[in-house]
């Protein structure tokens, strides 16, 4: 059987693989410890209530924050504004926010940051570089509420929450007067950003020190604490620390559940929390270890912490990961959907054990550098190359290739400045790799082809011939098989199957490469990381798993066309070999049902798959008149190993002739007398 007619294995393969890669993505649900629903409807309803009256410029319930809105600034002008929020009741710090622009435009780490007096941290991270959507002009890409939200404040159980908030532990909730999350914390100024401070009633004094790393992606964080009540000396009491809350979703597609809370301990595999749209808002822990980041990221862009200080390194020491409650979301919903599907944020706190000094001793203190920016590796530094682990988890178990195949496309970028020229150079150049191989497998197919029909009339004559004796039929068949060396030749579909990795690799290297992320093509095809969508349609097919399309998608139907187009210019098999014949009528049916499940993928694989079938149409029609594939029947040569073979059979016929002469009465058996 040929490598063409291996085709609809290797493409069942693939789907199923794909199958696996999509489940494996999905969140995992833990339903024995999912939250009572009458809890769960009790608490969202209050959080929605909330953001229900925060939408429509009512006044929220006492010491609950806005969600939104917070001291926003016209980035026209660009300068910071401070705007009264309402403060916590508890809290007789003044709420503020200011809006600050680090960086210029194309340098790293250009962005605009939001800091906010209400839990003493950032509600907002804008990458202003990067913006939501294609098309915009110059005017509209100075118009931060263009540019890609990196965190957003997001609103848990009624209460606003930012990143880099410190969240007390139960033991330190006891100590503390006041809530250091909910409270409004004083602010000075430093050169690249603020220092926050909150004097608790009870004698502890927070201090948390942000400052943007100029030219970078991150921020250092610097978190101290020192007494003035001598009660309070050398105890030691955990704290939350907040990495980051609010990461919006950026994709629009199902093969990629976004955001994630995400976790690693030093030397082990990360942890990672999807949303969850199950009613089941589990927390769950890492710990027994030290903790090497913690933080958040989407399809594209993170968040993360990476203690920096010997203190902060030694006091890490474990992680909650927690699905949140969307109240803003479930704002217009009813309770029986928001209850099931409300927990669509996400947000993880590094464990702070803190150690409080004695009073004039100073403040003891815990630096972090925290990484806000696209999940780029080259925009990494060499000490964040922690962070690379959760590239590798998303890249899935073809990691290794798909790095392989982005740094290759990038090399092709660099010459060509196309990433879609570079995708369809990458796969010519794998199928010239592949075409002496594939030139030698389709050339043993068809001489073995050319053989099988010079025996077919023996087969048919034995079949005839034992049609009532089927194991008779076999052995007289594997006579003339050895007799004649019919043998299918060994690694026929090893080009196809060879084939399989670099479309694996490719397939989860397009599904979260932040290279690909709004690059375009040419024409229609604006973004190599989405479906083309050539043209917006909004038709209702009312069936199910389909809905509603959306957009017209071009490329997966070309797809679709070539691949069948592929499939009628190969070789028919012949009248007689009934297996090929009907291998290559399913094989019609498979193009169209991948076609199908990737009609709403990323427009650079379909641009792969459409170069692939062009050239194996272009080989089976062009090449192939040129260079005719030379089917001639070789002379039979016999190694060891077929001699061997012979030999074998020769001992197992004559055995069978024996056990005959026996039943016959001939000398050495029959009946005696």
């Amino acid at each position: 059987m040929g490598p063409e007619k291996r085709l609809p294995l290797a493409l069942f393969l693939c789907i199923l693989v794909l199958l696996v890669v999509q489940f494996r993505n999905a969140p995992e649900l833990q339903p024995e410890e999912a939250t009572d629903p009458s809890k769960i409807e009790s608490v969202t309803q209050d959080a929605a209530r909330t953001a229900d009256a925060t939408a429509a410029g009512i006044a929220a319930p006492d010491g609950v924050q806005p969600a939104v809105g917070q001291g926003d600034v016209s980035p026209q002008n660009g300068a910071s504004q401070a705007v009264a929020t309402p403060s916590a009741p508890e809290s007789i710090v003044p709420a503020w926010s200011e809006w600050r622009e680090f960086g210029a435009s194309g340098e790293t780490g250009h962005m605009w940051v939001k800091f906010d007096s209400y839990g003493g941290g950032i509600a907002e991270i804008r990458a202003a570089d990067h913006f939501v959507t294609l098309g915009l002009t110059d005017e509209e890409k100075l118009e931060r509420t263009n540019m890609v939200p990196i965190v957003e404040p997001t609103v848990e159980q009624g209460r606003t929450l930012h990143s880099l908030m410190l969240r007390p532990g139960y033991a330190a909730s006891e100590v503390f007067q006041q809530n250091p999350c909910q409270v409004h914390w004083t602010h000075a100024p430093v050169d690249r950003g603020f220092v926050f401070t909150h004097e608790d009633p009870s004698g502890l004094v927070l201090e948390k020190r942000i400052e943007h790393v100029a030219g970078q992606n991150h921020f250092d964080v610097e978190i101290s604490v020192r007494t003035t009540n001598a009660d309070h000396a050398n105890k030691r009491l955990a704290m939350g620390f907040v990495a980051s809350a609010g990461m919006p979703q950026v994709g629009d597609d199902s093969f990629y559940m976004e955001p994630k809370a995400v976790a690693a301990l030093v030397g082990k595999d990360i942890k990672d929390v999807a949303p969850d749209l199950d009613g089941t808002p589990t927390t769950e822990s890492l710990r027994q270890g030290k903790l090497e980041f913690f933080g958040t990221h989407n399809k594209y862009f993170a968040m993360l912490a990476r203690p920096v200080s010997d203190s902060a390194k030694l006091n890490t020491t474990e992680a909650n990961l927690e699905r949140v409650f969307d109240s803003v979301w479930a704002a217009d919903k009813t309770p029986e959907v928001y209850v099931k599907e409300g927990f669509r944020d996400v947000l993880v706190e590094g464990h702070l054990e803190m150690i409080f000094p004695t009073v004039g001793a100073g403040a003891n203190s815990y630096l972090y550098t925290v990484y806000a920016g696209p999940k780029d590796p080259l925009q990494f530094t060499p000490e964040d190359e922690a962070f690379n682990k959760i590239i590798d988890e998303d890249l899935g178990f073809f990691d290794g290739i798909a790095k392989l195949i982005l740094g290759f496309l990038r090399f092709l970028h660099g010459i060509l400045g196309n990433w879609g020229w570079a995708i369809i150079f990458l796969t010519l150049t794998v199928r010239l790799m592949l075409f002496p191989l594939n030139r030698r497998m389709q050339t043993s197919m068809a001489r073995h082809g050319t053989k099988m029909k010079r025996v077919q009339p023996k087969i048919d004559a034995i079949k005839k011939k034992y049609k009532d004796k089927p194991q008779v039929l076999r052995q007289e068949q594997a006579k003339i098989f050895q007799e004649e060396g019919v043998m299918p030749p060994l690694g026929g579909c090893a080009p196809m199957f060879l084939q399989i990795p670099i479309f694996f690799g490719l397939f989860s290297a397009l599904r979260v490469a932040f290279d690909l992320r709004h690059q375009p093509f040419m024409g229609w095809i604006k973004d190599l990381s989405k479906p083309d969508h050539l043209a917006r349609i909004d038709l209702n097919t009312h069936l199910p798993f389909i809905g509603t399309i959306e957009w017209f998608n071009l490329l997966p139907i070309l797809m679709v066309v070539l691949w069948v187009g592929q499939q009628r210019v190969m070789p028919k098999p012949t009248a007689q070999d009934d297996q090929a014949k009907q291998m290559q009528k399913i094989m019609m049916w498979m193009p169209i049902m991948f076609g199908f499940f990737l009609y709403n993928y990323a427009a650079g694989l379909s641009l792969y798959m459409i170069t692939t079938s062009a050239f194996g149409i272009l080989e089976s029609t062009v090449i192939r008149r040129i260079w005719p594939i030379d089917d001639t029947e070789q002379p039979r040569k016999k190694g060891k190993f077929m001699q061997r073979m012979e030999e074998l059979q020769k001992q197992a016929e004559a055995q069978q002739r024996q056990k005959a002469n026996q039943k016959k009465g001939k000398p050495g058996g029959g009946k005696r007398k």
